[in-house]
């Protein structure tokens, strides 16, 4: 499934082919400038695909002798569960990488809006990248392959509360959140509907507590008053990507403390 892009969408589009059906991380190749005004010049990886066959993929931008160039090997049992990054109005400027094992770089320079994907222990991987590209990387997105057909963990984004989460989700249904705009306030309590592996309707929450204004469903906000670290995990539009949110996961207190996401594939059920 896909997650993303991160990144302003000029330039040229670039993906990998669906049909191969991506299983895992080879390489990841990184040109990159770590000056003030760096950014990732050049960016290609190497995955496997359904057969198990290495497809090389890039170099999406340029790999430039005259910038810094970075090559991460994975070993067979390394995979990659968190992405870090920013972009500015032009494109990537740094990225991190954290695998199973060990965290890679950060390469770049960090400046502009931040972005990170996180993926849960045991629950998925990052398999294979698309995005945008010019004279640079301008954008960049990731394909997910969750375990044995489970949707994704990605998040929580947030503090420390007491854990909360939800059985096996396959569709979202419905969400309600209670809240005020004033100065200074947050996320009072989060709830929503969802439909389980057996095909049942489930509620789940509150989290947090039932205070403040209950927004109605049909009402996508803002919600609450916006301060702190912004996160925002897009998913792309094409249908033929198989990719949607089909419930939360997080931590609450006295309010919503921390919110995380389940990516599935798309479900036909009512």
């Amino acid at each position: 499934m896909k997650v993303g892009p991160w990144g302003p969408q000029g330039g040229q589009p670039q993906d990998i082919n669906k049909a191969s059906k991506p299983q895992s991380l080879v390489s990841i190749t990184i040109c990159s400038s770590e000056s003030e005004d760096g950014r990732i010049f050049g960016f290609s990886f190497v995955y496997k695909d359904q057969n198990r066959k290495p497809l090389p993929v890039g170099p999406w931008g340029k790999i430039d002798p005259e910038h810094n160039i970075s090559k991460i090997n994975m070993d067979p049992d390394e995979y990659l569960v968190q992405v870090f990054g920013t972009t500015d109005g032009t494109g990537i400027t740094s990225l991190k990488l954290v695998t199973n094992k060990q965290p890679y770089g950060p390469y770049g320079y960090p400046a502009g809006a931040a972005f990170v994907v996180t993926l849960q222990p045991n629950n998925g991987e990052v398999v294979a990248f698309f995005g945008c590209s010019g004279n640079t990387l301008t954008a960049l997105g990731v394909y997910v392959l969750g375990k044995n057909g489970l949707p994704v963990k990605i998040g929580p984004w947030g503090g420390s509360g007491q854990p909360v989460d939800i059985t096996t989700p396959i569709k979202l249904k419905q969400v309600s959140v209670y809240s005020t705009q004033k100065i200074g306030e947050r996320i009072k309590g989060f709830s929503f509907v969802y439909v389980d592996q057996h095909v049942k309707p489930t509620s789940a929450g509150p989290w947090g507590t039932v205070k403040g204004h209950e927004n109605l469903p049909n009402v996508h906000g803002p919600y609450g008053y916006p301060s702190g670290t912004a996160f925002s995990v897009p998913l792309p539009n094409d249908r033929d990507d198989n990719g949607a949110m089909v419930g939360f996961f997080g931590h609450s207190g006295e309010s919503l403390m921390a919110l995380g996401i389940y990516v599935g594939l798309v479900s036909n059920e009512p």
